[in-house]
């Protein structure tokens, strides 16, 4: 709702304003009254309104006065111009001022509507701009930063870049990272993820500036900002800003903190600092939030290899049920170094090398598992490519110790099977299923055709079949009503499918 204040010295006149249209009908509430200019601009100042109806001829500051004054401030709302004299000097000193609309008394009803109609359609329509604007701005400075916190730059080459964001030479800066939120798809708590962490980046704690950014589907965070003259980033100012955004959190999340450094020749610095922080909370998960030592830099160096043999021991006993969220985590901490992509598919490679002898050991073909893994190929240029092909490979890789181990690993198959036959009536797809069982969706496809012989989409549809043909024997609906209730929405697409299955038609089954 915008917002409208009017301001006349004639009580009768102030009075008649706020009842002669309907405001709320025209997208406005009255958020104030004045009866002289001076009070008028003070409450412009504090109330901010959208829009103000103004006499021209006023005690303390006249009408055209008020609109001068509030032209050299920040806040710039629009202003129709009311007056008693039909003068054409005051209509173009108002016009010189920018005002949208000049009326004369006695007030028309239909002409005030009408001007208020316009203005607010132009109000909403350069606040729809500049919320485009912004959220392309938002959307650039976040790729910015992620880049610069990623790797490290060149002086030269990152002079240029960082002009684009609110970091001097002098200004503090810490970096946060969020651990525990669902990422995987871009969204938090139901909302877009960079709107929405842009939205929480604007809490005011004490004149900070706070910038988002998102790195990858496992990381995402804020990168604190104090200028030269402004206050330290101490621990119980970033548990301030923590508070005010930790309830829009749906889950339990965890943040990780860098020290305070000074300058863009930074970024680098503070992330890796977090991402270091971050390490402590795999072995103490009682805290909410981890702050930067120097052991954590140690310890980061060594995780990858106590990952890389607890990843390897999961494949080799065949739970596959645990190796996406392994995975996930493996990438989110080799990542936390700003390493290249050749540098994190050396880690992964070395996995599968260790499964190879592991294979071998077992009297499996190395040489299939090899040109399986191994043989080159289009290199992959994304890192979160490069975690779905891993997950895949490790996936098929645990199948086939599961069954060499004689290891009964088809609960996600069973799983599956109960939720199509609780849900089969809705539009379902395997990448569904697949993330409410918290699994690789290729994965699930090709141990589903293994299983049981048939794709997905084709057990699907048998299992509507099945409930259609009891449908067609145990009660009177007609074939529209029978192929609604199983999930089809065309009539013919249901008869096709049924005839495909069964050979004869609906209608004919329900005959025999």
């Amino acid at each position: 709702m915008l917002k409208v204040l009017l301001a006349d010295d004639e009580p009768l006149m102030l009075e008649g304003l706020c009842f002669l249209v309907d405001w709320t009908e025209l997208g406005f509430e009255i958020c104030g009254t004045a009866m002289d200019g001076d009070d008028a601009l003070q409450l412009i100042q504090s109330l901010n309104p959208d829009l103000v109806i103004t006499d021209v001829r006023m005690p303390v500051i006249d009408g055209l006065e008020l609109i001068k004054q509030v032209q050299g401030g920040a806040l710039q709302p629009k202003f129709i111009i009311i007056s008693g004299y039909a003068d054409f000097q005051y209509a173009k000193t108002a016009i010189q001022y920018g005002v949208c609309n000049y009326l004369t008394k006695p007030l028309d009803e239909g002409e005030l509507e009408s001007a208020v109609k316009n203005i607010a359609l132009e109000i909403r329509s350069v606040r729809k701009s500049d919320a485009y604007r912004r959220a392309e701005t938002a959307y650039v400075q976040t790729e910015l930063l992620s880049q610069l916190l990623t790797r490290e730059y060149a002086p030269q080459e990152l002079e240029q870049t960082v002009r684009q964001l609110p970091i001097g030479d002098d200004s503090r800066i810490r970096c946060m990272l969020v651990y525990g939120a669902a990422l995987e798809h871009g969204n938090v708590h139901g909302c877009r993820l960079l709107d929405r962490l842009c939205r929480l980046a604007e809490q005011q704690i004490e004149h900070i500036t706070v910038l988002p950014f998102v790195i990858g589907q496992d990381k995402h965070g804020y990168v604190l900002i104090s200028g030269p003259d402004g206050p330290e980033l101490t621990p119980l100012l970033v548990t301030r800003f923590i508070r005010c955004i930790r309830n829009d959190y749906e889950e339990n999340v965890t943040f990780s903190v860098s020290d305070e450094h000074r300058g863009p020749y930074s970024l680098n610095t503070v992330f890796q600092e977090a991402v270091a922080a971050g390490v402590s909370r795999l072995d103490n998960r009682h805290q909410e939030v981890y702050y930067y030592e120097e052991e954590h830099l140690e310890q980061q160096l060594l995780l990858p290899s106590a990952f890389m043999k607890s990843l390897t021991k999961a494949v080799v006993e065949g739970r596959v049920d645990e190796l996406p969220g392994r995975v996930r985590e493996f990438f989110a901490v080799i990542s936390g170094d700003h390493a290249s992509k050749q540098w994190i598919s050396a880690y992964a490679a070395n996995i599968k090398v260790e499964l190879l002898h592991e294979i071998g050991r077992r009297g499996g073909s190395t040489a299939d598992w090899e040109r399986k893994w191994f043989t080159a190929s289009q290199a992959l240029t994304m890192q979160s490519d490069l975690e779905k092909q891993t997950l895949t490979e490790l996936c098929e890789a645990a199948e086939w110790f599961a069954e060499e181990d004689g290891v009964q690993t088809d609960q996600n198959i069973s799983k599956a099977i109960e939720f199509i036959r609780d849900h089969y009536p809705e539009k379902l797809k395997l990448h569904d299923i697949a993330e409410v069982l918290h699994v690789n969706a290729a994965y699930l496809g090709q141990r589903f055709k293994k299983k049981l012989g048939i794709s997905f989409n084709e057990y699907y549809h048998a299992v509507r079949i099945e409930e259609a043909m009891k449908l067609l024997r145990r009660t009177d609906l007609n074939i529209g009503e029978i192929a609604a209730r199983v999930g089809y929405a065309d009539t013919d697409q249901f008869t096709a499918k049924f005839k495909a299955i069964n050979g004869i038609s609906p209608s004919v089954y329900r005959k025999g």
